[in-house]
């Protein structure tokens, strides 16, 4: 069985950069997100609260069906993101905001429920911390054209609060804080201790 690593933490954290940097040393394989890719995020992004349910259910099920492939395969896999941040983060804030209703809300936390009695967490979460400054600094630099455009100051704290909410939960996968707000280059070369920690939780001595 295949094991999983889910990279979390804020829009615009640098989840997806550091994925790329573990798999281009650490030769994990990597599962992306791919927002524009799905058929519901142009209408969501112009009207949420109609096509909230809609937009989650798919992201949702989109997730399960790459834990349940990599599950399959004898490797490492990388999520940018992942299953359990789409509930436990982006669909908790919807149902707070109001763009997904109380019966809406129990559709997807049943989906959710349901798909982790039948698979496992991940294996490791690695929650990427940024201050607030910094994230709307790379949101207004980023050419990726998303609903979350849109968002105030006050989103991303309220994304926080989800994330520590969740994270110093009552959850069973191990947890990696790692402070990413410097430029990139400065990462580079100590991304190999970051893969050797993984490897001492993945395949403990």
């Amino acid at each position: 069985m295949g094991k999983i690593i889910s990279v979390v933490g804020n829009l615009g954290a640098g989840k997806t950069t550091l994925v790329k940097l573990l798999c281009e040393q650490g030769a994990f394989t990597p599962y992306w997100e791919n927002p524009e890719e799905h058929p519901f995020q142009a209408a969501f992004t112009e009207d949420m609260k109609r096509w909230a349910l809609a937009n989650q259910l798919d992201f949702l099920l989109f997730r399960c069906k790459q834990e349940y492939l990599s599950r399959n395969r004898a490797e490492i896999a990388i999520m940018d993101g992942g299953f359990d941040q789409d509930f436990q983060v982006f669909t908790k804030n919807l149902h707070n905001k109001g763009f997904l209703n109380d019966s809406e809300f129990s559709i997807c936390q049943d989906f959710y429920n349901y798909v982790r009695s039948v698979l496992p967490p991940p294996d490791l979460l690695i929650r990427v911390i940024v201050d607030t400054p910094t994230l709307l600094q790379r949101r207004s630099l980023r050419g990726r054209k998303t609903v979350d455009e849109k968002f105030s100051q006050q989103v991303f704290t309220d994304l926080e609060r989800l994330l520590d909410d969740w994270l110093d939960g009552e959850i069973t996968t191990p947890v990696i804080r790692l402070t990413f707000d410097r430029d990139i280059e400065y990462y580079v070369n100590g991304i190999a201790e970051v893969i050797e920690q993984i490897k001492s939780i993945l395949y403990p001595a």
